[in-house]
This record gives C-alpha cells, structure tokens and sequence, in this order.
C-alpha cells in the first residue's frame, strides 16, 4: 500500500447504507421513465448504473435531457428520505479515528450527507474538512481536481473510496488511486473489471483497510 496524504470519499454505498432505498426510489420513477429496467439487486445496480452516471441510461432510450432530470428528480429524493437512512457506523467510527484530512465527493445533496452522518454517535463537526454535493453541479471528476488544488496535494497523494464503476472513471479522468467496496451499489465482481488499485470486501474489511493505511501513511 503507498502513502497518502488526503482521502476521498464516495458517500451513497461506502458511509451511507441507502442502497434499498435507492432502489426503491429508481423503481417509483420507472412510470416516468418506463424503459428503465426493474432493480432488485446489486447485479441490477450495475446494469442500470454502468459506465459514466451521465450516460448510464442511454442504452435504454433516454437523452442528455432525460437523464439528468432522471437524476435529479432521483437525488431530491433521496434528500427527502435521508431520515430513513443509517449509515454504516463502523465505518463512521474508523474515519473518526483516521486523522488523514478527508473530503466526500458525492452525488448526494451535503444536507443529505449531514442528517445521516449526525445519526452516528463519534460524528463531529471536524469529521470531515468538505463535502461536495449536488448542488454545486459538477463532476466528480472536476470536484476532486479543486479539492486537490484546496489542498495542495498531487494527485499521487490522494486516494478515493467508491462503490461504483463510475467512481473508477471518475478517478482515472483525474488521475488518482480508488479503492472501491463491495458492499455498495454495485458488487465486487464487477468491479473487479474496472481494475482498481484497492478491493474492499466488507464493513469489517474497510476497518483493517483504514488501519493499514494509517500505519502506511
């Protein structure tokens, strides 16, 4: 494992456990959006959202227009509904102990980010040093490019942690290391295929990853 010096956070799948209600809120708007297939399971995530989240639907019919109001209608929803959500707490408690600085990266509203991880009993205002969410409408990509500029790291230094195959596209476009879990949105299996630096399994094994790479680091 290399040394880094800053650590990047996917939110939905990785500190958040949303997944169900993600499915959830996919299948409602499938009456509006018809040609989506129904999602059940981490197999369907990763049929569904492949590739780039901006160009993830095409293969079933929809435009640029369609998909972002797909996603945006899908993201104000789960902002509605992140009362519901828990997130992981052992994950939670590992990075309140990681004295790394950190930033999430998410595709996610920062409200959203704050009322799931304020259910969490080591949460602290200093948790985290940023969150960039929706509302400042950019790509992932784009949004780990100015957070290494904030934090004048190169992108050697920095790794990410996601749950999507996006997420490994997102950090080659930068370029920077991911290491990416298997309990999220899409399963470690196809994951694999995208070859990132880091397989994370479980929970469990995101706390002996953390572990290992505090000693590193």
């Amino acid at each position: 494992m290399k040394t880094y010096r800053l650590l990047f956070l996917d939110f939905d799948g990785v500190i958040s456990d949303s997944r169900t209600i993600c499915i959830d809120e996919i299948n409602r708007l499938r009456k509006s959006f018809p040609t989506i297939p129904e999602v059940r399971s981490q197999e369907d995530m990763a049929r569904v959202y492949s590739v780039e989240l901006r160009h993830s639907l095409y293969p079933f019919g929809l435009d640029d227009e369609e998909t972002r109001e797909f996603f945006d209608q899908h993201s104000k929803a789960m902002n509605q509904r992140a009362s519901e959500v828990e997130p992981f707490h052992k994950v939670v408690r590992a990075l309140a102990f990681c004295n790394l600085p950190k930033v999430i990266i998410t595709s996610s509203y920062s409200e959203a980010v704050y009322t799931i991880l304020q259910k969490c009993e080591v949460f602290r205002n200093e948790f985290v040093q940023g969150v960039y969410g929706r509302e400042q409408h950019k790509t992932k990509t784009e949004k780990i490019r100015h957070a290494l500029k904030l934090f004048r790291v190169d992108t050697m230094e920095a790794l990410f942690i996601g749950d999507l195959a996006s997420d490994v596209l997102y950090c080659r476009d930068v370029p920077i290391d991911i290491a990416c879990v298997g309990y999220g949105y899409h399963p470690a299996s196809y994951l694999r295929r995208f070859s990132p630096e880091y397989m994370i399994e479980t929970v469990e094994d995101f706390e002996v990853f953390l572990q290992n790479l505090l000693q590193k680091s």
